[in-house]
Order: C-alpha cells, then sequence, then structure tokens
C-alpha cells in the first residue's frame, strides 16, 4: 500500500486529483497497517516470557553477584 501510494502520488497526484486522492487514501491505509502491525508484534513479544522474564532474572542475577562481590 505504501509503495503503490507514493507511486500513485508522485506520477499521477500533478495530473489528477482522484489520483493524488487515492494515491493519499493507499498512504494512509499503508501507515495504519505498519503500525498496527508493529503494535500486534509489541503486544507478541510481551507476552513471550522468553523476551521478558528471563532478560529480567539474568539481569537481577548480574545485579546481585555484583553487589556480593562488592560487599566482599
Amino acid at each position: 500500500l505504501i509503495g503503490a501510494g507514493a507511486a500513485t502520488a508522485a506520477l499521477a497526484g500533478g495530473k489528477s486529483r482522484p489520483a493524488a486522492v487515492a494515491g493519499g487514501l493507499a498512504l494512509l491505509a499503508g501507515s495504519a497497517c505498519t503500525r498496527l502491525g508493529v503494535f500486534a508484534a509489541g503486544i507478541a513479544s510481551a507476552e513471550d516470557p522468553v523476551y521478558t522474564v528471563v532478560p529480567q532474572r539474568e539481569a537481577k542475577a548480574r545485579r546481585e553477584a555484583a553487589e556480593a562481590g562488592e560487599a566482599k
């Protein structure tokens, strides 16, 4: 949608108002699809414990090891 909208707006947008509107709507739809896709990917990533819980536990273990090393 983004590619088609950009091509339509660039090639025919200056000559034809309906083509400019169609190109603009395609760009808008492409942008919305991209935004929703990134949002859905973020939700899926946040729900997977491999990407959320494991790194947090590893960081906590590193902090505790560093603090234990400083306490000695």
